[in-house]
């Protein structure tokens, strides 16, 4: 009965392959860290935004005070969510069993590297990709599959759009700067450990202010809120790549509730090592 059903509702041929070689349907997309992690930079990253503009424009739905410690508190759910969960998750991301990776030693750490930073930046596939992408929103092209699950050696090649990749560098300087800027904006003489990095901030802003024609903390203050001008772009971006295309929707619900991927999806996936070598696009 159960094979009728998925005869029925899964109409590729290598997709009815791959759920027989893998043995399950439904495979995890996204860990509950992951989902975590997502949840917690969002949440986090909207009232950073609402409080923070709340305390350079002084809107009146709160007092000073208020919107500062709930900024405060946020920062530190953001800072927690972008520097220890994120790379964790980054670092023990899975990646596809092969006798490289299952020899260990130097050689299979530096082939999972490189699979990791191929899951993870931009490169060469991705940009042809993105204007296979473009070709595609002027009616000259199909749409790229950028999901590429491994049946036989059980893994993901690639998951992440890649927009989403080209766009990650970025963030990842932005979230950086955020914090930066933000601690003498909080303490001018805040100190961790007794190492005085609010001090060392202030000090880099007096050299780098006089070229940009503005003092010390207005540099600072300048720097905070472009950055959060670029978090409204990027957001708006990030946001923009799934709501153009309502094939990709399902991302929505697999990042914030259920993690994983359907086998029988076939809307730009390449199943590859089921059989042979050819992905899906060549197969059907």
């Amino acid at each position: 009965m159960e094979d009728k059903k998925i005869d029925k509702e899964c109409p590729k041929l290598v997709s009815r392959k791959a759920i027989k070689m893998y043995g399950e349907r439904h495979i995890e997309r996204y860990s509950f860290l992951e989902r975590l992690a997502h949840f917690a930079h969002l949440t986090a990253l909207f009232v950073l935004l609402i409080t923070g503009f709340k305390i350079y424009m002084g809107w009146e739905f709160l007092t000073y005070h208020a919107a500062l410690n709930i900024h405060m508190a946020f920062a530190i759910i953001f800072m927690v969510a972008n520097w220890i969960i994120i790379p964790y998750n980054i670092i023990t991301t899975e990646c596809p069993h092969c006798e490289i990776c299952d020899a260990g030693g130097i050689r299979g750490y530096s082939h999972r590297a490189m699979h990791i930073a191929r899951r993870y930046l931009f490169g060469p596939t991705d940009a042809k990709r993105v204007k296979q992408i473009l070709l595609n929103y002027l009616g000259k092209a199909p749409y790229p599959a950028y999901t590429v699950f491994d049946v036989k050696n059980r893994g993901y090649i690639d998951k992440l759009h890649p927009m989403t990749k080209f766009l990650l560098v970025f963030e990842g300087a932005a979230v950086g700067l955020v914090f930066i800027s933000g601690i003498p904006l909080y303490h001018q003489q805040w100190e961790l450990l007794g190492i005085p990095i609010g001090h060392w901030i202030l000090l880099a802003g007096d050299m780098i202010g006089p070229y940009f024609n503005l003092g010390t903390l207005a540099l600072i203050r300048t720097v905070h809120l472009l950055v959060a001008y670029f978090f409204i772009i990027e957001v708006t971006v990030h946001v923009g790549i799934i709501e153009l295309d309502p094939k990709i929707w399902k991302f929505h619900k697999a990042i914030f509730w259920t993690g994983t991927s359907d086998l029988c999806d076939y809307h730009y996936v390449d199943l590859i090592n089921v059989d042979d070598d050819e992905p899906i696009a060549q197969k059907e």
